[in-house]
This record gives structure tokens, C-alpha cells and sequence, in this order.
């Protein structure tokens, strides 16, 4: 892996440290900090090895409505959502803001987000 890969993938987790650092005393996001800083620090031990991009499963929420959400964060592209309606269905993928992944820790998900995340996105691939 080149080092520029190498060295976007460090400052993607120190740029989501930084957008959740404020608001490190809401539960929940000091644990999604100290798991980025875990990740940050696993990075900087394999300078110079070959690695793969790490995908970080951050929080699960279940019961909504009746399917699951969760939040990953990716070392090269931030953060993500997974979002299934119900238990089983396929899962519906989308990238997130700093601010959504703040709503989605601090567990105040609306019906209105709900909704967003489950609607798969219309992009082909064209």
C-alpha cells in the first residue's frame, strides 16, 4: 500500500476524532472515540507494512421499526451506515456526515432519518 493511501487512511480517523471531540461527554460517543483511537493507534504501529483498509463496526442499534442500524467507520472514506427493515432483509448501505454519525451515536435517530437510511440509493453504477 503506498503512503499516501497509508497516511489518508490516519487522517480520515483524526478527522472523525476531531468532528466527535466536542461532544465527548454524550454516552456513546466517547466510546466511538476511544474505539477511533484504538484504530488510529493500530495504523501508526504498521507504518511502512502492507494492510488493509480497516472497517470498524462502531454501534449496533436494534428494534427500529423492527430492523437494525449500524455504524461503521472507514479508515479511507468515514462514516457509514447499514440499515436493514427487518431482521434478514438485505442491507442498504449508505455513506453519513460527522453530524448524522453524532445523531446515530447519541441514539436520537428520527423516523425521518430511519426512513432516509433504509431507502436503498437509487445510484446504477452507470
Amino acid at each position: 500500500m503506498g503512503c499516501g493511501v497509508y497516511w489518508q487512511q490516519v487522517h480520515e480517523v483524526e478527522r472523525a476524532m476531531g468532528a466527535l471531540r466536542p461532544h465527548v461527554y454524550i454516552p456513546g460517543v466517547s466510546d466511538a472515540i476511544t474505539e477511533l483511537y484504538s484504530i488510529r493507534g493500530g495504523l501508526l504501529a504498521r507504518v511502512g507494512a502492507k494492510f488493509p483498509r480497516t472497517i470498524t463496526l462502531i454501534l449496533k442499534l436494534a428494534g427500529l421499526s423492527p430492523g437494525t442500524l449500524s455504524l461503521w467507520h472507514d479508515v479511507e472514506s468515514g462514516w457509514m451506515t447499514e440499515a436493514r427493515a427487518r431482521p434478514g432483509a438485505p442491507p442498504v448501505y449508505r455513506s453519513v456526515s460527522d453530524e448524522v454519525a453524532l445523531v446515530i451515536l447519541k441514539r436520537e435517530v428520527t423516523h425521518e432519518l430511519e426512513a432516509e437510511l433504509l431507502t436503498p440509493d437509487e445510484y446504477l453504477g452507470e
